[in-house]
């Protein structure tokens, strides 16, 4: 398996699908990674190359490209030297620090960074204790321990990591200190508490639920004052981002969704679409030109070599071969631009630092409406086919789209760029898919079927629901690594997305 590339799925909301990429930087100079994507479509749902053409997909397709996340522990976060928190500490320290352009800059990226390295080391540090609680067998006091120190250290980090920075509110609250500046600081300390906020909320769910332990009530208490707490906290600065009960709680939405937007950015990438080939496509259609104008050419020189110039056999030769130079030029065209855009990709994206300055990776992909015949029988082996998907489709077989991305990333540039900064160990590819061209020739999402049962009648409900299957085909072509297929059920309706299924092979 390539573990090199990690794939994870999620609704992001009831007409869109989230998919991240993780493309890991290998050792050499540079990473070389080939991604296939197999959509199996009921044909029901009336999809094809026709009616679904690829300016179309990607309209429905939105990409965000950054950096990976640097990774840090909570622990880490306020103890180890590359911590951004670390190197905020050192530049305040420093005589007249706010007078110098470069230095403002280099605090708000660190305070961004920070940010967004608190989000992740909370998001893996909950993922962990889920994983412990979940897979605790009912009797075993070893794996209750191993759950009490997680939530111990969640309790006493989150504290920790608030208070150090909250410290540094004396240091910015100054007249001398830059507004944008100051501005970055208020607003990453109420991204960190409503940080710490959810993840004591999710927390306290968790053991409420599924944590059995001595130290339930205990834990329950502590989260809960924590909540209270950050809640306090957001309350005295002023910020906003309260949730109240019996509320809309519209402006709650609006700041943290902007938070997020504000901190992650010192993440992401600059990028540059552009469609692949337009050189080549230029120059074989000058040849298709060409020749059919050598053909004209040639019949012309012929017939006046035979009849002489105005004659009315030269008229007429000279009509006819236009015809079929014109015919010509379109059939050569037409053979032409097949066999380029069967090799070629439909765009290339360069991905480059947010300044221009650097070219970190070059991504190109393409969209193709295939055949069954011109899938690879271990795909289809991977689909698990069964005859249920073909009776469904009333022996149509199912739509397919295949979706390519080749990707090139230049490892020792990304040492260069990001030089004095946390260990950044590859780029993110979030992409979001709108599906609702799948949902216009859906049937109503319920209807009501009566059930004779016991002697009774009763009346229930059934669900209509599809399934677009999505296999995935991994391949590190530098370094060489074998291949490597996933596979993920979208279950949808005409109301749109209810579940997402990962189905293991």
């Amino acid at each position: 398996m390539i573990e090199m590339i990690q794939q994870s799925a999620i609704p992001h909301d009831r007409y869109q699908i989230e998919l991240k990429l993780d493309y890991e930087l290998g050792k050499g100079k540079n990473t070389h990674y080939s991604i296939s994507t197999y959509i199996f479509i009921p044909s029901s749902l009336g999809i094809s190359e026709a009616n679904y053409p690829k300016s179309d997909f990607y309209r429905d397709v939105k990409n965000y490209i950054r950096i990976k996340t640097p990774e840090l522990s909570l622990r880490d976060l306020t103890e180890s030297d590359i911590s951004p928190l670390k190197t905020i500490h050192q530049i305040v320290q420093r005589p007249n620090w706010y007078q110098d352009e470069k230095t403002n800059e280099q605090i708000i990226r660190a305070l961004k960074l920070f940010g967004a390295m608190f989000k992740s080391s909370l998001r893996e540090h909950l993922n962990l204790v889920e994983l412990r609680i979940k897979t605790a067998p009912s009797a075993e006091t070893r794996i209750d321990s191993l759950v009490d120190n997680l939530i111990e250290e969640f309790i006493s980090q989150s504290k920790q990591i608030s208070a150090k920075y909250r410290a540094l509110y004396a240091e910015f609250n100054l007249p001398s200190v830059k507004k944008d500046v100051f501005l970055a600081y208020t607003l990453v300390d109420e991204y960190l508490s409503l940080l710490v906020d959810e993840s004591a909320t999710e927390l306290f769910k968790f053991v409420s639920q599924d944590y059995k332990g001595p130290g339930q009530a205990t834990y329950l208490r502590k989260l809960n004052k924590i909540v209270e707490k950050e809640t306090d906290h957001r309350l005295s600065r002023g910020y906003g981002s309260i949730l109240k009960p019996n509320d809309a709680n519209e402006n709650y939405a609006f700041r943290a969704s902007v938070l997020k937007k504000y901190v992650a950015s010192v993440l992401y990438l600059a990028t540059d679409a552009q469609r692949e080939g337009k050189g080549v496509e230029q120059f074989l259609l000058a040849l298709a030109a060409g020749i059919s104008m050598v053909f004209a050419t040639l019949v012309a020189f012929y017939f006046q070599s035979i009849y002489g110039n105005f004659t009315f056999p030269v008229f007429v030769a000279l009509v006819v071969g236009y015809m079929f130079k014109d015919r010509i030029k379109e059939s050569i065209r037409a053979i032409l631009s097949d066999r380029l855009h069967a090799r070629l990709y439909d765009r290339r994206i360069n991905i480059k630092t947010l300044d221009g300055k650097y070219k970190l990776a070059v991504l190109r992909e393409k969209i193709s409406f295939i055949q069954e015949s011109e899938v690879s029988e271990t795909v289809l082996a991977a689909r698990h086919k069964d005859p249920f998907a073909d009776l469904d489709n009333e022996g149509r077989g199912e739509t397919i789209i295949c979706h390519t991305k080749d990707i090139i990333l230049y490892a020792d540039l990304f040492q260069k760029v990001f030089e004095g900064l946390p260990k950044v160990s590859g780029l993110n590819d979030i992409i979001r898919y709108d599906i609702h061209p799948y949902l216009r020739k859906m049937d109503d999402p319920f209807e009501e079927q009566s059930l004779l049962e016991n002697g009774e009648l009763k009346t229930v409900q059934i669900c209509k629901v599809y399934h677009l299957n999505f296999v995935s085909r991994y391949q590190s072509v530098s370094p060489k690594i074998e291949k490597t297929y996933r596979y993920m059920r979208l279950v949808l309706n005409r109301q749109g997305i209810i579940r997402i299924e990962n189905v293991d092979l």
